[in-house]
């Protein structure tokens, strides 16, 4: 109808600033393929990327994050250093580092998370493993007690299978011991870095949104 064309034109008019307002970026992947978007793929956060004026211009160019390693090693460098002036100078660069690594809590949470589920993974095939070398293991078990019910001495071979595999189960349990023990240690890092990024970034966690789903345990 002709008396709606006007609104419609209208909301046209100043919608299109907004759009146009919005924020590009400029990322190349590991083919070499340059793609632009108006968001940036989470897996790109940490590489190098551009962020582009509405005319298409560079306006900021993010360089590559400090890998973890990076990090650590910083860190080191800041405990060693006795010079009062220059170990404040390497906490700032740890912290401007941090957050470059980090832009936004929702990183954080990304970064850990994905650390959780490999070793998670991890937990998992472990885990199989035991339940199938003690399944194994009872049944050799089993065989050898029947020798023994019938009389018969235990063969040989059989013996040093229940001890093969009554070896295999402990390193197995230390195995997971040592992988729960992971999951608590990056469980633990999440609030500490959750909590320096608020520090840092002066927010409180009435500022942060709430956990994505799946994140509690």
């Amino acid at each position: 109808m002709p008396g709606l064309r006007l609104p419609t034109m209208l909301f046209m008019m100043f919608a299109a600033p907004v759009a146009l307002a919005q924020t590009v970026y400029k990322w190349v992947d590991d083919d070499g393929n340059v793609h632009y978007s108006q968001t940036l793929p989470p897996e790109r956060v940490q590489y190098e990327h551009d962020r582009l004026t509405e005319e298409g211009l560079l306006a900021e160019r993010i360089a590559r994050a400090p890998t973890a390693e990076e990090r650590a090693l910083l860190a080191e460098r800041i405990l060693g250093e006795r010079n009062e002036v220059e170990r404040e100078r390497l906490q700032q660069q740890q912290n401007r580092l941090f957050l470059a690594a980090f832009p936004t809590e929702e990183d954080i949470e990304r970064t850990i998370q994905s650390r959780l589920d490999t070793v998670r993974n991890e937990r998992n095939t472990v885990q199989s493993l035991i339940d199938q070398s003690r399944a194994s293991f009872n049944d050799m078990v089993q065989q050898a007690a029947a020798h023994e019910r019938q009389g018969k001495p235990v063969p040989e071979w059989l013996n040093e299978q229940i001890t093969d595999a009554r070896s295999k189960l402990r390193e197995l349990g230390r195995r997971l011991v040592e992988i729960d023990q992971r999951l608590a240690d990056i469980e633990a890092e999440r609030t500490e870095e959750i909590e320096r990024h608020r520090q840092l970034t002066g927010k409180s966690p009435a500022d942060s949104p709430a956990d994505p789903p799946g994140n509690s345990n």
